[in-house]
């Protein structure tokens, strides 16, 4: 079974045992230094736990590290501490390891639920979508690796197809189906508009709207998706929010109003027999 990615508080933890190894210091020894207990430095390198940024400080002090090091494990230890990776760092190195970072997401997962208000979800985007979707998501004037970040994107829809043991539920409004993004043609809107009505067809794919039309007793505000992980996980679920600023990761009992505007979403949206009958509509079908 494929692993969780690390999200930051994994990440640090990494880095913290590898900053206690290279100065060669036992766990028990580190836990003295900084006068907490074994277990809790056992925990801390495997991101069981969250620490403060003032044991991370004490924890670079009593390892010696260096200037540079200390900068860059201060700034995942921020990042820890709020589930928020900032813009700088999601589009650092391009934008494509940001999408197959989510094909790792996917991969580990038993469940996803997925809320998309604003546009067709990159899962069902034919590559002409996607290039239009991606270009207008930048904060950046140029995106250097947009033909692989496209082709990336792309590959999720086999990634959905082929792992039919992961159930894939989707809410998207109607107001996001119909979304154009500039650069993009009516073709290619037409052309994920029937993937995603092809993907509905399966049995491990459902897939809800919300018509234009449709009272909501809860206005979208972001998109997200929840991931149900593995039993055994350090948490058992996660919620990814892609925002244009930041990515946000939600665990533990963050995840509630999520939870919440799940079931409102679904209070609002048609069946899934509605929803592919108005699909069809949306394509010109009887």
């Amino acid at each position: 079974m494929a692993k969780a990615p690390l999200d930051s508080r994994r990440r640090l933890g990494g880095e913290l045992r590898r900053l206690r190894l290279a100065a060669k210091l036992s766990g028990p020894e580190l836990a003295r230094r900084l006068e907490v207990g074994q277990a809790t430095v056992s925990r801390m390198e495997t991101g069981q736990v969250r620490p403060s940024l003032e044991t991370v400080e004490r924890w670079l002090e009593a390892t010696g590290a260096a200037a540079k090091v200390r900068r860059s494990v201060i700034d995942l230890a921020e990042d820890a501490q709020v589930d928020v990776t900032g813009w700088r760092s999601v589009f650092r190195g391009g934008m494509a390891p940001q999408q197959r970072q989510t094909h790792q997401f996917h991969a580990a997962a038993t469940a996803i639920r997925h809320f998309q208000p604003f546009m067709v979800p990159g899962y069902f985007q034919s590559a002409g979508y996607a290039r239009g979707a991606l270009l207008g998501f930048r904060l950046t004037d140029q995106v250097a690796d947009i033909e692989q970040t496209v082709e990336a994107r792309v590959e999720r829809r086999k990634l959905l197809i082929e792992r039919t043991e992961i159930s894939y539920h989707l809410i998207v409004t109607e107001l996001g189906l119909r979304a154009l993004p500039a650069g993009a043609t009516e073709q290619d809107r037409s052309e994920s508009w029937t993937a995603m009505l092809d993907a509905a067809k399966l049995p491990h794919v459902t897939v809800q709207i919300i018509p234009a039309d449709a009272p909501m007793e809860q206005l979208p505000i972001c998109g997200w998706t929840t991931f149900d992980l593995p039993d055994g996980s350090v948490d058992p679920m996660i919620v990814q929010v892609e925002t244009p600023a930041a990515m946000l990761t939600f665990s533990g009992p963050d995840v509630r109003p999520f939870e919440l505007g799940w079931e409102r979403m679904l209070a609002s949206a048609l069946s899934p027999e509605q929803s592919t009958k108005h699909l069809r509509r949306m394509l010109g079908r009887k």
